[in-house]
């Protein structure tokens, strides 16, 4: 009994070998790619932190530093005292960049984007984290809190504007008095400018009348001016002053003899004074002997029977002596 093969069949060991190697290469490929993405490849350390509240954190959140993926979250927990301990699983590769005084946020990628962590960059001169170590973590505020926020302050804004609405409605309010004071004043203001316009017309004419006058004052007094001749006075004020001038010199001449005169008058009678004064003592002293041989002499004359008078005699009035250096 003669058997045959299938041709279809030929080579089925071999086609489903390859086909199995194949499918486990490409397994192992997406492995590796997968490994890669997920950085199962790449050294890491971990760092932690602790906040309040654990809104808006979940497991594998990124961690970015300067906008770029650095890591991821691992681990979220409470802890004992109803805190919330977070982990961090940072690439070893980014270690230099955080120290001691770097800084963890929570914050959205744009409006409505997801949330991530994002680590500052920290000083050259701080110590570098170390496995394990835990970084500081500045809690920020979210949308909500934002919004109510924002909520409130608009609240205020609305009540502010709606009593200034009632303020400015107010018909018995300062501003609807100082618009119809507004009003009233707009409406005299033309019967005021009526006023000043019929003032200032008035004062043109005023002005006009007053430079006539002026003009014709000031016409007239040149006139006056011009017919007014002081050749002659001028002539003679002129003929005065050269008569002056010519007898001048003479005055001044007779004027300085003169001074000198009285000048050397002055100088002799000093001199004549300075030696007749030692003499004027005894002049004196000579007179007044003379004076009382003068009294005696009359005296004797009239006690004589000859010239005696039976009237009673007038007292006699005694010459004062004087000092002969008085």
């Amino acid at each position: 009994m003669i058997h045959k093969e299938d041709p279809r069949f030929r080579n089925l060991e071999r086609k489903i070998g390859i086909f199995i190697a194949t499918a486990l290469a490409g397994i192992l490929i997406a492995a590796v790619l997968f490994g890669l993405q997920k950085d199962f490849f790449t050294r890491k350390y971990s760092l932690s932190f602790t906040t309040d509240s654990g809104t808006g954190f979940t497991k594998g959140m990124p961690v970015k530093l300067s906008g770029f993926r650095i890591g991821r979250v691992t681990g979220i927990s409470l802890n004992n005292l109803a805190m919330v301990d977070v982990s961090l699983e940072i690439d070893a590769d980014y270690l230099s960049w955080i120290r001691s005084d770097s800084i963890a946020k929570l914050v959205k990628e744009g409006l409505v984007g997801d949330s991530v962590i994002t680590i500052s960059v920290g000083s050259p001169d701080k110590t570098q984290l170390k496995d394990k170590d835990s970084i500081v973590f500045i809690p920020t505020r979210s949308l909500d809190e934002l919004a109510d926020e924002v909520a409130k302050q608009v609240k205020t804004l609305l009540a502010e504007v709606n009593g200034i609405t009632r303020y400015i409605n107010d018909p018995d309010g300062d501003l609807k008095k100082t618009i119809r004071n507004a009003e009233q004043l707009t409406r005299n203001l033309e019967g005021t400018r009526q006023n000043a316009d019929r003032l200032l017309v008035s004062a043109a004419d005023n002005v006009q009348l007053v430079t006539s006058r002026a003009t014709i004052l000031m016409d007239s007094t040149n006139k006056k001016i011009d017919s007014i001749d002081l050749n002659p006075t001028l002539t003679r004020v002129n003929s005065t002053l050269d008569h002056l001038d010519k007898k001048l010199p003479a005055l001044l001449d007779k004027a300085d003899t003169t001074l000198l005169n009285i000048s050397r008058i002055s100088y002799e009678t000093r001199l004549l004074s300075e030696k007749s004064f030692p003499r004027i003592p005894g002049l004196i002293s000579q007179a007044e002997d003379v004076m009382l041989s003068s009294d005696r002499l009359i005296n004797s004359l009239q006690n004589s029977w000859l010239l005696r008078d039976s009237s009673v005699p007038v007292r006699k009035q005694d010459l004062i002596t004087g000092d002969s250096y008085e």
